[in-house]
C-alpha cells in the first residue's frame, strides 16, 4: 500500500513590536522586534501497510554434505608400545571378527605361560599338601601317641600348611596377574566388527610405537549413505527420529530423510535417505529446512517495519493528520517474513513500511 504525503503547509506571520512615538523621542529610542515563523512539509512519499491475518512461520536451515556413513576409526587403547603386525592393506575388505592389527605382546603372552604352568605346579603341591596334612591331623588324633610323637607331628602340620598357604597365595598373585596381562593382551589386538574396505593406515604403522587413542586404521561400508551435518545450534533442537526433508544444492532433489544420530559433543548429525538413492555422489551438498514454530490465522506485520528497542518494539504508523508517530507494540512469534502482533496496533492503522 502506498500514500503520498503531499500536503503542504505554509504559514508567515509577522509581529512587529514598534515604540509608540511621542512628541520629544528620538529615533535612537525605537525598538522593533520582528518574529518570522515558517512552518513547511518536506513532500515524503511512504509505503505503507495494515496488519492482516496470516500464517507465520519460522524455520532454520541446515547444511549437510552427503557421506559415507558406516564408518569404524579402530585405535589401540595402551601407548609406548610397539605394533608388531598389520594385517591388512588400504583396500582390502574385511568382515567383523577379522584381525587387522596387533601390538607386540609377546612377553606378556609367554609370561601367562609361565603363570599358567606355575598355577598348575601349586594346584598339584596343594593337593599333596591337603593329602599330608588329612594324614597327619588323623595321627595326632591316634590313641596312645607319645607326646614326642604328637609334638613331631604338629610340627610337620604346622610346615604343610605353611608352604599350602605359600602356594595359594602365589597362586591367587599370579591369577591377578594373568588378568591384567590377558587384557593387554587383548588390548593389543585390533579386529573389524563392521563389514567393510579398509579406507586408512597410518603411515610407518608396523613397527613404530602406538599411541593411546589415536587412529590408527579406518574401515568403511560403501553400501551405507547419508547426509552428515556439523551444526552448534542444530544439535539443541535436532531430535533422534525426526522426520526431514533434504533439497541438494545443485539439482533441487529432494529427499525425505529420518534423523538417526545427533552427537552433541562432536555436533554431528545424520540423515539417512528413508529410501536409498545410489545415484548421488559422495559430497553432494544440500540443505535441510526445519520448522521452529508455527502460529496459524494471527494478526501480522512484515518484519521489516517492527524495530526492537532495548526492552520493547515499535513500529511507525501514519497518523490521520500525516504525522509519523511511534507506537509500541507487542509481539508473539517472529517468523521468516512476518512477526505476530498481539497488541499495540490495530488492522486499520497505517503502518509505515518504508520511508523513500
Amino acid at each position: 500500500m502506498k500514500a503520498k504525503g503531499s500536503v503542504i503547509y505554509k504559514a508567515t506571520a509577522v509581529l512587529c513590536m514598534s515604540a509608540l512615538v511621542f512628541t520629544g523621542c528620538s529615533s535612537a529610542e525605537d525598538e522593533t522586534h520582528s518574529i518570522a515563523i515558517v512552518r513547511e512539509s518536506m513532500e515524503n512519499e511512504y509505503d505503507l501497510t495494515r496488519c492482516e491475518t496470516r500464517d507465520v512461520i519460522k524455520t532454520e536451515s541446515i547444511s549437510c554434505t552427503y557421506s559415507q556413513l558406516l564408518q569404524e576409526d579402530l585405535a589401540f587403547p595402551v601407548g609406548e608400545k610397539t605394533v608388531a603386525f598389520v594385517y591388512v592393506n588400504e583396500g582390502d575388505e574385511v568382515k567383523p571378527g577379522d584381525l587387522v592389527a596387533k601390538l607386540d605382546v609377546a612377553s606378556l603372552e609367554q609370561e601367562n605361560i609361565d603363570m599358567r604352568e606355575q598355577i598348575e605346579k601349586n594346584n598339584l603341591l596343594i593337593s599333596q599338601a591337603d593329602e599330608m596334612i588329612e594324614y597327619y591331623e588323623k595321627k595326632i588324633e591316634t590313641p596312645g601317641l607319645s607326646l614326642s610323637s604328637k609334638e613331631n607331628y604338629l610340627s610337620k602340620l604346622q610346615k604343610l600348611r605353611e608352604k599350602r598357604r605359600t602356594y595359594s597365595d602365589e597362586n591367587d598373585f599370579n591369577e591377578i596377574k594373568l588378568s591384567a596381562n590377558e587384557q593387554q593382551i587383548q588390548a593389543g589386538s585390533l579386529y573389524a566388527s563392521i563389514e567393510g574396505n579398509v579406507s586408512f593406515i597410518k603411515k610407518g604403522l608396523e613397527g613404530n610405537t602406538s599411541n593411546a587413542g589415536e587412529t590408527v586404521i579406518t574401515i568403511l561400508n560403501a553400501s551405507v549413505c547419508g547426509f552428515q551435518a556439523m551444526d552448534r545450534n542444530a544439535v539443541e533442537y535436532i531430535k533422534v527420529g525426526d522426520r526431514v526433508q533434504v533439497v541438494t544444492n545443485q539439482t533441487g532433489d529432494v529427499y525425505d530423510s529420518t534423523v538417526t544420530s545427533v552427537d552433541k559433543d562432536s555436533l554431528k548429525i545424520i540423515f539417512e535417505l528413508d529410501q536409498p538413492d545410489f545415484s548421488i555422489k559422495v559430497g553432494t551438498r544440500g540443505t535441510v529446512t526445519v520448522v521452529r514454530g508455527e502460529a496459524d490465522g494471527v494478526l501480522s506485520l512484515p518484519k521489516t517495519c517492527v524495530f526492537e528497542a532495548e526492552d520493547f518494539w515499535f513500529v511507525y504508523v501514519l497518523t490521520d493528520e500525516g504525522v509519523r508517530e511511534m507506537r509500541k507494540v507487542t509481539i508473539g512469534l517472529v517468523g521468516n517474513d512476518y512477526i505476530e502482533i498481539t497488541g499495540g496496533v490495530s488492522e486499520s492503522d497505517s503502518v509505515i513500511l518504508r520511508k523513500s
